[in-house]
């Protein structure tokens, strides 16, 4: 194997992924050059990266998912090799073959690799030649799943044979079930991945998902990093990763290592990739999958082990053998990473798209932050909704949990509902901390994290009260453009008008000793707020004897952001309301509009106008951030009109079809 050295590496790939290819590649003398859409050109990775290129749209089949384009470009700013980080083209074998085609390195394991295992269909197969045991399983035509079913036991995990990342995977727990969720599966997988070919497996009730990083080099030596344990997810994706697992023992340990091995000789593999497991709760394990690039979750790996993954990658693809064996990879200590999205935990996780104002990452002596900003940016409906990834390390388990916890109190992000708040309250479980984690880890415990990240209540208006108080008498901006920003409380004779959900609210502060403030809302009075400190973008106080931080940002049109409990809360101060300010009177045909509830693209349309539809019928499918979104009928009624049709994008808010209530009719006749 001749060695080839690499002096630029052209990055396939954006966000965070590419942030940290660039670091290591800094670290080796590597140049960079990174593709980006014109707004992503201000980006974290864009303003560290040597070169950047600008691509003309931002349609994801002319950008990142165009391999010919990101080839050209390569070649064009004098690049050598191409890493295609996670996603996007990183498993595609003829993406692979067509970077090495063109002369260059590909940083990853070779195209026939990628191919066998990129086929979930075909990876069982040589799984199952290296003697690793697999779940039984159904594929062929949907007709043929259907017609050959009897032969599996329910429930089944339907899954895209070309698929990954838990995309389009769905539960049927009966044959009635089945034929609608095939199809639907069958769609989105054409619509992620290019092939909608499916197949059907038995599921494992409640299992732990745990996964082996590998590692080879092209000289035919293979080796392990330990595994991780990834059974913390929401709609088959990971949140919550971890390594060591803490369910596997070292007996466990050697059989799941031992098959992860068998597999990569069986196909010759080389450079990083991670094999797959479920393992039930006697400890039998079964082949999954395997992806055949860097994992997201890959920095607790680098934590446990102090191996730069990337380093490895870049070193493999240049044709080095690699410096280590088993006996020399030592596992120090136990690493966290939570994955932060843009998403609404009290919506079905929905992504949630749209300007962050604000953002405070953890102090780096106690955890690591990958992320692709540090500034206020807009969060783009078309990319995966992942803002971040914050991994802690500890030489205990306890230990690393605590750090994690604690960076994630210190973490703030305002403008966006992201999952922060659910995070938080997972790490606080009995289950988490004993290291109860398995699949159905969200299912069971929905309902209690669901009361306990709730945003609202009385006590939490009560809260933002305070603090919106604390601000408006010691918030001074000389430069801007209303007179209430400028001089602040001083004109408003000790009242205050603020206006926070839906409600206006009338304060005032009866008696003021140095830091301390006695105050009533609406004339009632309040517990009284000792001041501890306000900064630039937050605050400190004590309220009924406990003590606040709240952070807050204050946007140019002077409405107040306020931040606690991992959520973003909107307060417009008086001097933003009429006199006349009240509610929009309501509007009955509102309850049977179906909106969109964020920017995307519409994939299926089940409904069709004239339906008779009951409450919770799906009517049109909406796919955002990587995820479909099925909206249904609030309503039981008549499809009045469909509005939309398929492919078609549509921005946020837009009105996608009616619903006729009989009910609403007779209202609106009378």
């Amino acid at each position: 194997m001749s060695q080839r050295h690499i002096h630029k590496i052209l990055i396939a790939n954006r966000g965070e992924i590419a942030s940290r290819i660039i670091s290591t590649a800094k670290k080796m003398g590597i140049s960079t050059v990174l593709p980006v859409t014109e707004d992503e050109a201000g980006s974290l990775p864009a303003r560290q990266a040597d070169e950047i290129f600008i691509f003309d749209t931002s349609n994801l089949s002319d950008t990142y998912l165009n391999a010919q384009k990101l080839i050209d470009v390569a070649i064009k700013h004098q690049a050598d090799a191409i890493h295609p980080g996670y996603g996007f083209l990183s498993e595609n074998a003829k993406f692979a073959s067509a970077v090495e085609h063109a002369g260059l390195t590909w940083i990853g394991p070779a195209p026939l690799s990628v191919a066998q295992m990129g086929n979930k269909l075909e990876a069982r197969k040589i799984a199952e030649k290296a003697g690793v045991r697999v779940t039984k399983a159904l594929s062929g035509t949907i007709e043929e799943i259907l017609n050959n079913q009897a032969k599996l036991h329910y429930p089944l995990l339907i899954k895209a044979a070309a698929g990954g990342g838990g995309k389009g995977m769905k539960i049927a727990q009966n044959g009635s079930e089945l034929r609608s969720m095939l199809e639907d599966t069958s769609r989105e997988a054409l619509n992620y991945f290019g092939n909608a070919t499916v197949f059907v497996e038995e599921y494992i009730e409640n299992p732990r998902h745990i996964e082996v990083q590998v590692l080879g080099d092209q000289h035919g030596h293979i080796l392990h990093l330990f595994e991780r344990e990834c059974s913390i997810q929401r709609r088959y994706q990971k949140i919550i990763e971890e390594a060591p697992s803490p369910f596997v023992k070292p007996e466990l340990r050697e059989k799941l290592t031992s098959d992860a091995l068998k597999l990569c000789k069986e196909i010759n593999y080389y450079n990083a990739g991670t094999v797959e497991f479920l393992v039930d709760d006697r400890g039998n394990h079964f082949f999954l999958e395997m992806n055949t690039r860097l994992q997201v979750e890959h920095p607790v790996t680098e934590a446990i082990t102090g191996i730069d993954l990337v380093e490895e990658q870049i070193k493999t693809a240049m044709g080095l053998p690699l410096s280590f064996t088993n006996v020399d990879v030592i596992m120090n200590g136990h690493a966290v990473e939570t994955r932060i999205y843009a998403e609404n935990a009290l919506n079905d996780f929905s992504p949630e798209p749209g300007t962050i104002n604000f953002i405070r990452w953890p102090e780096k002596r106690i955890a690591r932050t990958d992320t692709f900003f540090d500034s206020s940016t807009e969060i783009q409906p078309h990319f995966d909704p992942m803002l971040a990834k914050i991994t802690a390390w500890g030489h205990s388990r306890e230990m690393a949990i605590k750090k994690l916890t604690a960076s994630l109190e210190q973490t703030t992000i305002l403008g966006v509902t992201t999952n922060l708040p659910y995070l938080r309250e997972v790490l606080k479980t009995e289950a988490f901390n004993s290291g109860e984690t398995t699949t159905q880890f969200t299912t069971l415990h929905k309902e209690a994290l669901k009361r306990a990240i709730h945003p609202n209540g009385t006590d939490k208006t009560n809260l933002l009260l305070a603090g919106y108080l604390i601000w408006v008498l010691n918030f001074r901006d000389q430069n801007a453009d209303n007179l209430f920003s400028r001089l602040g409380h001083r004109r408003w004779n000790g009242h205050y008008n603020v206006r926070f959900s839906e409600e206006t609210f009338s304060l005032a502060v009866t008696k003021k000793m140095d830091k301390t403030l006695q105050w009533s809302v609406n004339g009632q009075p309040m517990d009284e707020i000792r001041l501890l400190s306000f900064e630039e973008s937050g605050m400190k106080f004590i309220i009924r004897n406990q003590e606040q931080i709240l952070s807050w940002y204050s946007l140019a049109s002077g409405e107040l952001m306020l931040g606690t409990g991992g959520y973003t809360y909107r307060l417009k101060p008086g001097f933003m309301l009429s006199a006349k300010s009240h509610l929009p009177e309501s509007n009955p045909d509102a309850e049977t509009d179906i909106v969109a509830p964020i920017p995307g693209k519409i994939t299926s349309i089940p409904g069709h106008k004239g339906d008779t539809v009951e409450k919770g019928s799906p009517i049109v499918v909406l796919e955002a951030m990587k995820m479909e979104n099925t909206l249904s009928a609030i309503k039981g009624g008549v499809i009045e009109e469909i509005l939309v049709s398929l492919n078609e994008q549509v921005k946020a808010g837009q009105l996608l079809a009616r619903i006729q209530v009989p009910q609403l009719v007779q209202s609106h006749q009378k």
